[in-house]
């Protein structure tokens, strides 16, 4: 069973056919795709239909996808990927006219949640490129720690070397940062 999660103004949602168009629409923008390791730029209608089918073929054991559903409607994508150690590492996009709303720092701490309560992790992964600021934001509040940096390709991009900064969240670190919230 897909594990709906709600926040105070964001569904995370399984896909659904409808999603293509917004899906296309939000992420063939450079601005979005440039901050992304895997998403080509432009994004055509051909690689939104092949994405919907990947993730309705795969187990969510491997990869959880969620559509990020505010009340404007679809807004982006949250996904967490379970390697081989077992840790998953949170990849995720916005659509440029939602940014800015915290939509992005809202989704991130429900998955984390999910992440800690239901999956059991002992830790949670992600990563940023160095000049995505938003994105980095969005780590650092939920309590992300820098762990390493390393080169890496952005597909919209060609063959650039950006810098990725790894981070991760304990557990023990998430449960300290909910005690001090209550």
């Amino acid at each position: 069973m897909f594990p709906e999660l709600n926040t105070s103004r964001l569904t995370l949602r399984q896909f659904r056919q409808d999603d293509l168009e917004p899906i296309c629409e939000n992420i063939n923008n450079f601005e979005v795709s440039k901050m992304l390791t895997v998403v080509p730029y432009p994004y055509t209608k051909a690689d939104g239909e092949w994405w919907l089918n990947h993730i309705s073929e795969t187990p969510l054991t491997q990869e959880t996808n969620w559509a990020i559903e505010s009340e404007l409607g679809f807004a982006g994508v949250i996904t967490i990927r379970i390697g081989e150690s077992g840790v998953p590492l949170i990849g995720y996009w916005l659509g440029q006219p939602f940014w800015g709303k915290g939509y992005m720092s809202e989704a991130t701490e429900a998955v984390v949640n999910y992440c800690f309560e239901t999956l059991g992790v002992t830790k949670v992964t992600s990563g940023a490129f160095e000049e995505n600021d938003g994105s980095l934001n969005v780590l650092a509040k939920n309590g992300f720690q820098t762990v390493g940096t390393q080169p890496e390709k952005s597909r919209a991009r060609g063959e650039e070397d950006i810098t990725l900064i790894n981070v991760e969240l304990t557990r023990d670190l998430w449960e300290a940062m909910r005690a001090v919230a209550v």
